[in-house]
C-alpha cells in the first residue's frame, strides 16, 4: 500500500480586459512523509519552451530536520518519463523567491529544457525508482510502506517512515522542493502567489483611481 499525495488545482490570478504575459516564476513546496513509499505528485506548466531547474533541498537542511534521501521525476502530460534523478551531487546553494536554499550531494538536483506544456513532477524516497517509463506503472515500492526497514537500509530499527538511508544516519520524513522557471505550479505545500505582469498593475491601479473619483463624486 502507497500513499499518493496529488496536486491541487492551479494557482491563479483574476483576469482582466487587457492581458500581458507575466514574466516565469520560482515555486517552493515542502511536506513530510509518513510512511517509506509515499509519492508526492505536483503540476506545473510552461507557457513557452523553456530551461526548468528543479532540485531538492531536504536531505541537507536543518530547518527540514534533515530530511531523506529524494528522487526526484518529471513526467509529461500523458505520463511518460522525461527525467528520473536520485542524487544531484550538487553542493551549494541556489536562490528561490529571494531565499538561499542549500543543498547536498545527495539531494535531486538538474536542469531539463521542456517544451511549452503540462507536466508533472513526482517525489520518492531512495531507492523508490519509478517502474517504467510510464506514471501509470508506478513506484518499485508501491506495495510496501516499510522498505527501509524490511531492507534494513543503514541499520533501520523502527518499522514505518524511519527514514534511515545510510550508515545508520537517522532522517526524518521532511521533504523541500523547488522548481524554478515555470508559469504555474500547485501541490500539497505552500507556493508563493502569482504577480501580476506590469500592464496588469497599471490597468489596476487606474481602476482604484477611478473608484476613487467616482466615491469622491458620489458625496459631492
Amino acid at each position: 500500500m502507497k500513499r499518493i499525495i496529488l496536486a491541487s488545482a492551479f494557482l491563479s490570478c483574476a483576469s482582466l480586459s487587457i492581458t500581458s504575459t507575466a514574466a516565469p516564476m520560482d515555486f517552493d513546496f515542502s511536506g513530510t512523509f509518513t510512511n517509506d513509499n509515499d509519492v508526492v505528485l505536483l503540476d506545473f506548466s510552461v507557457a513557452s519552451d523553456s530551461t526548468v531547474t528543479i532540485f531538492s533541498s531536504s536531505w541537507l537542511s536543518p530547518d527540514e530536520g534533515n530530511g531523506f534521501d529524494p528522487i526526484l521525476a518529471i513526467w509529461d502530460s500523458s505520463g511518460n518519463l522525461i527525467e528520473e534523478q536520485d542524487d544531484g551531487e550538487v553542493v551549494g546553494s541556489t536562490e528561490s523567491n529571494g531565499v538561499t536554499y542549500n543543498h547536498g550531494t545527495w539531494d535531486s538536483y538538474f536542469t531539463q529544457f521542456l517544451v511549452a506544456g503540462s507536466y508533472q513532477a513526482s517525489i520518492t524516497q531512495y531507492d523508490n525508482f519509478a517502474v517504467s517509463t510510464s506514471l501509470a506503472d508506478g513506484f518499485e515500492r508501491d506495495g510496501n510502506p516499510n522498505f527501509t526497514f524490511d531492507e534494513n537500509f543503514g541499520g533501520a530499527t523502527q518499522a514505518l517512515f524511519n527514514g534511515v538511508w545510510d550508515d545508520s544516519d537517522p532522517r526524518t520524513g521532511a521533504w523541500e522542493f523547488h522548481i524554478l522557471n515555470v508559469d504555474t505550479a500547485s501541490g500539497p505545500g505552500p507556493a508563493p502567489a502569482p504577480v501580476p505582469a506590469p500592464a496588469t498593475l497599471a490597468l489596476f491601479g487606474l481602476g482604484l483611481a477611478g473608484l476613487g473619483w467616482r466615491n469622491r463624486s458620489k458625496k459631492a
